[in-house]
């Protein structure tokens, strides 16, 4: 291909079987509907503008100008095993990798907004697949027949969980999960077919703003708790339960409330050591400013009294989660 290349029509080279290496140049900004579709013998793909030969076996579209992965542009390279969709692909097209039985591995990036339907139909053997944040529609169908499709994890729990919950736990009186919000960005039946159990939406913004010491504490109480998970990064998995229903389908509900109590406890844990962070550094300004040339440091010290420690937890929303413990002391 020339430089300066931008678009890749539909079908370009469907069904050229005899095609091994294609020289693709940085500035190709979409690959048309079917434009490699049953490359069968596919097996190197060189950006021109980076010297960079890939074997298809373990593609990975380098960072670029390259926005719209058009539908079908992968269908039934079944030499495919891996992908890395750069965070420039804002769309992933309909029955984009439609039967590529033998990709193992998809990574999304941050930026990606679309994943269509189909997209990934009878990829058996992929195992696990994580969603980015960024992704507002999820299409119908879009892993149908992965069969071995054992785990999901979306990246969204600040839009897929209740703020309310999230801000007050259990006193709120809402669950957990917001199911009118997943199932608005997350059709449930893009996994139909797939052997899923749960559906894993990660919770992990509090956790990171935490010191490193007072993560362990929270991490050991997360492994007793049903419903939760944590990753070897520190991101909290909250699991929710997939029910089966008629003809397939699939329903996502906390059944009996069990995540929705297992995430309490973790809020309350983490809120006390939000308060504890906050007392200590409030302690020591107020030493900072006792400080006396002619009194020893350690006499300047002092302690946040308890009706400081409740305006504390007000401002800082901790009240409903600690003020039974504080009231206690």
């Amino acid at each position: 291909f020339r430089d300066g290349l931008r678009v890749i029509g539909e079908q370009a080279f469907c069904e050229c079987k005899a095609l091994r290496s294609l020289a693709m140049p940085r500035t190709v900004t979409k690959l048309g509907s079917g434009a490699f579709s049953d490359c069968i013998n596919l097996a190197k793909v060189e950006f021109n503008e980076l010297g960079c030969r890939l074997n298809l076996a373990a593609v990975r579209f380098d960072e670029g100008a390259l926005q719209i992965i058009g539908g079908g542009a992968f269908c039934g390279c079944k030499a495919l095993q891996q992908e890395t969709i750069p965070p420039s692909v804002i769309t992933l097209g309909d029955e984009a990798f439609w039967g590529c039985r033998n990709l193992s591995i998809v990574q999304f990036s941050e930026g990606l907004d679309i994943i269509g339907e189909y997209a990934f139909y009878e990829c058996t053997a992929l195992r696990s697949v994580t969603v980015p944040l960024s992704v507002t529609k999820l299409g119908i169908f879009a892993f149908r027949g992965c069969t071995n499709l054992t785990e999901v994890i979306l990246l969204g729990g600040d839009i897929l969980l209740n703020q309310g919950f999230l801000d007050w736990g259990l006193f709120s009186g809402e669950g957990a999960l917001n199911e009118k919000r997943f199932h608005e960005t997350i059709c449930v039946n893009a996994f139909h077919d797939c052997p899923l159990t749960t559906m894993k939406i990660s919770f992990s913004e509090r956790m990171s703003r935490l010191p490193q010491d007072c993560r362990p504490s929270i991490e050991g109480r997360i492994r007793d708790l049903r419903r939760l998970e944590i990753t070897q990064d520190g991101t909290i998995l909250a699991c929710f339960p997939v029910i089966r229903r008629s003809f397939g389908c699939m329903h996502v509900k906390d059944t009996d409330n069990q995540t929705a109590e297992s995430l309490h406890q973790v809020l309350r844990l983490i809120s006390f050591h939000e308060l504890k962070e906050s007392s200590i550094l409030i302690e020591l300004a107020m030493w900072k400013s006792r400080l006396d040339e002619n009194r020893a440091r350690a006499d300047c010290r002092t302690s946040v009294p308890d009706p400081a420690k409740t305006l504390i937890m007000e401002y800082c929303g901790f009240t409903r989660f600690l003020e039974p413990a504080i009231e206690g002391a």
